[in-house]
């Protein structure tokens, strides 16, 4: 997620780019207000490897209920839910922080985390409408976060400008106006700085999945090394369907992530419909 293509600007209140196929039209707001975006760079990065994420159903497992399903992912940590094909997720909302890290023992930096808010990419796999905080730790220490989005396969942007620190209350609100359009906003709530981008022709999609997850994502094919890191919340979040369904963490799979030697780096506790927590396994 980290290696810079080429940079963007956007030279006034309201302005467009466009790549081969997808096209976006980005405006920024300072608390509520119409602001200049003459500051705000979109910065192609390669889109993330494939996603993979795999599960293992197991209703009940380690939960004081029958609600929730445990699943294993490689390199998801969170809540991944579900819905009929007869009526697709059109929004999906999150409050989360930005991955306050620290570094794992044992393991060499930078280390990284990226938390983020999405539709589909767990049993629709072919796209993966998504955006959220990528947040890296080097080895003294110190940390820098970044913000982004992603319509996976096609294109993927750092959103330089949007200024997020590790901590930060994040919002991401995105809506699928259709399969292939969409609106996202992010907002850095300390700040009281938003970016919303109007997107179209994006690769189709499902509208099957909804999730909020915290990553340890891919990059150059490789896995970058995961690091430790303070609960992380996603509060006050939820999903609505086409026909107008609320659904909250109810019933959703709660994805823990697994290293290949099969020991768990991270697990997503419930709360309640529209809380839940993830916490970092040492």
């Amino acid at each position: 997620m980290w290696s810079v293509v080429r940079s963007i600007s956007l030279a006034s209140l309201v302005a467009s780019t466009v790549t081969a196929q997808l096209s976006f039209v980005a405006s920024v707001k300072q608390d509520g207000k119409d602001v200049d975006a003459s500051s705000l760079n979109f910065v192609p990065i390669p889109p993330l490897g494939h996603r993979r994420h795999w599960t293992r159903p197991r209703r009940g497992e380690h939960r004081a209920t029958e609600r929730d399903v445990v699943s294993y992912s490689s390199n998801w940590c969170g809540a991944s839910q579900h819905t009929a094909e007869s009526d697709g997720f059109s929004n999906v909302l999150g409050y989360f922080t930005a991955p306050d890290l620290t570094l794992r023992p044992g393991t060499p930096a930078p280390q990284f985390a990226a938390a983020w808010v999405g539709i589909d990419g767990a049993e629709c796999n072919t796209t993966l409408l998504q955006a959220g905080v990528t947040t890296i730790v080097n080895s003294n220490g110190g940390q820098s976060a970044s913000a982004w989005w992603e319509w996976y396969p096609e294109a993927s942007f750092t959103i330089d400008g949007l200024k997020v620190k590790a901590g930060d209350w994040i919002s991401v609100n995105i809506t699928a106006k259709s399969e292939s359009s969409a609106v996202l906003i992010i907002e850095n709530k300390q700040s009281g700085t938003s970016v919303t981008m109007e997107v179209n022709n994006g690769p189709k999609l499902c509208r099957r999945d909804a999730e909020w997850i915290l990553e340890d994502f891919y990059e150059s094919g490789q896995q970058v090394a995961l690091a430790n890191f303070a609960d992380l919340w996603f509060v006050d979040s939820g999903a609505t369907t086409v026909g107008g369904k609320k659904v909250g963490f109810d019933g959703a799979a709660m994805v823990h992530m697994q290293n290949e030697d099969g020991k768990v780096l991270c697990s997503p506790e419930p709360y309640d419909n529209s809380n839940f927590v993830i916490v970092s396994q040492p």
